[in-house]
């Protein structure tokens, strides 16, 4: 269980990228702090994982995008993670704008001379709402294993490792600057009883995360 949480961490070091697509033409630059909360001394503190991001938007309904793990190149490993977004749904009314972001998450050990690949795939429903368009997203973000194994040949259980997502974006004058605010459920389908790091999860299965984030857009 203790191999698979490594992944877990892996898996929750960043909020949803480009749940809204950049218009055709437009640059975004970022970064984003959080992770899954801890129990530290009996406080529940999120481990403070960061990354900053890079997005393009080749039209108005598609984004391509990647992010650069600062926080694993600490620890001596370099993260990516690439992707892109596209919206395919356009919000009427009550009925919200729905993006899909397939993607790869990759992390090289230097040292270890070894790698790794996670496939990923968010689906986020969205609604803009007042003059500045901000908007609230509900959506699950997956990560799939594609390992059969674990460490010391142990089968590998979860090859999917899903987690609903709420946020939201808050639009500063002319539609520059953007806040990111998001709460994830990171694995409910995961028992974190008996890991080696105290996650803070509901009942015992998988952790609750948080995150902050920041864009500027040009």
């Amino acid at each position: 269980m203790f191999c698979f949480f490594g992944l877990f961490l892996v898996a929750s070091c960043a909020p949803a990228r480009f749940v809204e697509p950049l218009d055709k033409g437009e640059w975004s630059v970022g970064a984003n702090l959080g992770g899954p909360v801890l129990d530290f001394g009996g406080a529940p503190i999120p481990v403070p994982l960061s990354a900053v991001e890079v997005g393009y938007g080749l039209d108005s309904s598609l984004t391509v995008h990647g992010a650069l793990h600062a926080t694993s190149m600490l620890f001596g490993n370099g993260q990516l993670d690439l992707g892109v977004t596209y919206k395919f749904v356009n919000q009427n009314k009550w009925i919200p704008n729905v993006s899909v972001s397939p993607g790869v998450n990759v992390i090289y050990s230097p040292s270890a001379k070894t790698g790794k690949l996670w496939p990923m795939l968010d689906l986020n429903a969205y609604w803009n709402y007042g003059k500045r368009t901000n908007y609230i997203y509900l959506g699950v973000n997956n990560y799939f294993e594609l390992s059969r194994t674990m460490a010391n040949n142990q089968p590998q259980n979860h090859n999917w490792l899903f987690s609903p997502q709420l946020g939201h974006i808050l639009k500063g004058k002319k539609d520059k600057w953007e806040m990111i605010t998001e709460f994830k459920y990171i694995g409910p389908n995961i028992s974190s009883e008996y890991s080696f790091i105290p996650y803070q999860g509901i009942v015992n299965q998988g952790a609750i995360g948080f995150y902050l984030g920041v864009r500027r857009k040009f």
